[in-house]
């Protein structure tokens, strides 16, 4: 009996330290499978992360490469144009080239040719020499009435004025007058015609050069168009003077201003 009891609990004795041996064999199990959980689950992240990674860097490599080939491109593209405009710049510049020497070969002729005229070329005339107004009265009026008849309107100018100026109550005043406002009619100043005509007036009235100073006052007007004016002046000239040869032609320059042909009148 006593060796049966042994024995029970000898074999008691070894299930249980087997019991507990395959416990802990259990738990080192468990806990090596959790460990290995674990690192497989770490390692797989850490290849998503790779994965991600590859996956940026490839993108970031990608890009990189687009915008090389862009900027090389670009650089090609601008280089081309560098060199389109050198080319371009290169003929302006020779054509600028050419235009200075066309230029000075012909600055060149020209002062050659100028140096010709010169050397063909008359001397000017010498210049006319100073007017000398006659001191004696007559001496005065004539050399006046010779410059009118030769059409020499400076000389008018000058020795018209200055008669009046000197014999303002003399006779032939009047006519002195008037041949400085003839003498503007014909040299083409119509104004100042007026000016000497309308001063005739004012101050001789019942002049002997009345009708010649009415039919002149009305061609002046005409020559500025104004036919208005030009008609008031040839109709009392007309009137004035009906039984004269001047009456006639007054009335004539009337009978033209009434048609009045294009270019004759100035609008009103």
């Amino acid at each position: 009996m006593r060796k049966i009891v042994i024995s029970t609990a000898l074999f008691a004795l070894s299930s249980f330290t087997a019991g507990c041996a395959s416990q802990r064999d259990h738990e080192a199990l468990v806990a090596r499978t959790a460990q290995v959980e674990k690192d497989a689950a770490q390692a797989n992240a850490n290849v998503v992360a790779l994965r991600v990674d590859l996956e940026a860097t490839r993108a970031r490599l990608d890009n990189a490469l687009r915008a090389n080939a862009d900027s090389s491109g670009d650089f090609i593209a601008s280089k081309q144009r560098l060199n389109e405009l050198a080319g371009k710049v290169d003929e302006a510049t020779h054509g600028v080239d050419e235009l200075r020497r066309d230029v000075g070969a012909s600055r060149s002729e020209l002062y050659a040719r100028l140096d010709e005229l010169k050397r063909v070329q008359p001397p000017p005339p010498a210049a006319p020499a100073p007017l000398v107004v006659p001191a004696d009265k007559d001496g005065h009026y004539k050399q006046l009435e010779a410059a009118f008849g030769k059409k020499e309107w400076a000389t008018v100018r000058v020795l018209g004025p200055e008669y009046v100026n000197r014999y303002p109550n003399d006779d032939k005043a009047d006519e002195a007058l008037f041949f400085l406002g003839s003498a503007d009619l014909q040299d083409g100043r119509p104004s100042s015609a007026l000016g000497q005509f309308n001063r005739l007036l004012k101050l001789f009235p019942r002049s002997n050069v009345l009708d010649r100073t009415l039919f002149g006052i009305g061609d002046a007007y005409l020559l500025m168009h104004d036919c208005a004016n030009a008609k008031v002046a040839y109709d009392a000239c007309e009137k004035r003077f009906t039984k004269d040869k001047i009456g006639a032609e007054a009335k004539a320059k009337l009978d033209q201003i009434g048609k009045n042909a294009p270019g004759m009148c100035a609008p009103n």
